[in-house]
C-alpha cells in the first residue's frame, strides 16, 4: 500500500552527509516495515511524527541535567518551529514534486502497458 520512495538515487556516496545518509538508511527501514505490515504512508507519517514528540520529550528528561516543566515547553516549542519549517519547505517544493510524481507514474503506467519481449513474436 504504502509507496517505495527510492528518490534518493541521484545523489553520490561523496555528496551525502552523514546526517542525510542515516536519514536515508532509517527512511529505508522504516518504509519496509510499512510495506510488510500494510501501512499508508499517511498513517505511517502521524506514527512518525508521535515517535519524534516522545523521543524529544524523553530525551528531554533524560539528558537536561535539571529538567522542569517549562524547559520542557521550550524544547517542544523549539521542534515545533523546525516542524513548521519543514513543512515549509514542503509545500514551496509541492509543484515539483507533483510533476515528478504525475511522470513516475505515467511512465510506470506505460511500462506495465507494453508487452515483454517474448510475447511480441519473431519476424517471420
Amino acid at each position: 500500500m504504502s509507496s517505495q520512495n527510492d528518490d534518493f538515487g541521484n545523489e553520490t556516496e561523496a555528496t551525502i552527509d552523514e546526517p542525510s545518509h542515516h536519514g536515508m538508511a532509517l527512511h529505508q527501514l522504516i518504509q519496509g516495515y510499512m510495506d510488510e505490515h500494510d501501512l499508508s504512508d499517511e498513517t505511517g507519517s502521524l506514527m512518525l511524527l508521535e515517535i519524534s514528540v516522545r523521543m524529544h520529550t524523553v530525551g528531554y528528561a533524560l539528558e537536561t541535567e535539571t529538567p522542569s516543566a517549562a524547559g520542557l515547553k521550550l524544547g517542544l516549542d523549539r521542534l515545533r518551529r523546525e516542524i513548521d519549517n519543514l513543512i515549509r519547505d514542503a509545500k514551496k517544493n509541492a509543484e515539483h514534486l507533483i510533476a515528478t510524481a504525475k511522470t513516475l507514474r505515467a511512465a510506470a503506467e506505460n511500462e506495465s502497458e507494453d508487452p515483454p519481449e517474448d510475447e511480441r513474436g519473431l519476424p517471420s
